[in-house]
């Protein structure tokens, strides 16, 4: 599997996550050129699934912290809500009340 192929399945939950997982993490992600761009049909697809506790709230937060450390992803589109997942330092914890007002906003 290529890291373009890895990252897609990666960032859509895919079936083959685990093996794009080891793909990921043995790549660096210094690249000049994009080599995979998160979509708002992608996002909200993922956010609901983990909203339909069909993708752990952990697992959620581990993938959009990995989204905001890789410069070949483009989440420019959807920064703020890569950043609201990925800090709950700054932004509270996560929960589905959360996840439900992210889903809101990101539908209008």
């Amino acid at each position: 599997m290529n890291i373009q192929k890895a990252l897609a399945e990666f960032i859509t939950f895919g079936e083959q996550r685990d093996s794009a997982i080891s793909v990921i993490v043995s790549t660096a992600a210094s690249n000049k050129t994009y080599l995979y761009t998160l979509t708002k049909p992608v996002l909200i697809n993922v956010l609901m699934r983990c909203f339909n506790k069909e993708i752990d709230i952990d697992d959620l937060q581990l993938w959009a912290n990995v989204i905001e450390s890789r410069d070949d992803i483009n989440c420019a589109e959807h920064e703020g809500v890569i950043y609201a997942l990925s800090n709950s330092e700054q932004m509270g914890e996560l929960t589905h009340q959360k996840l439900a007002q992210l889903l809101k906003l990101l539908q209008q």
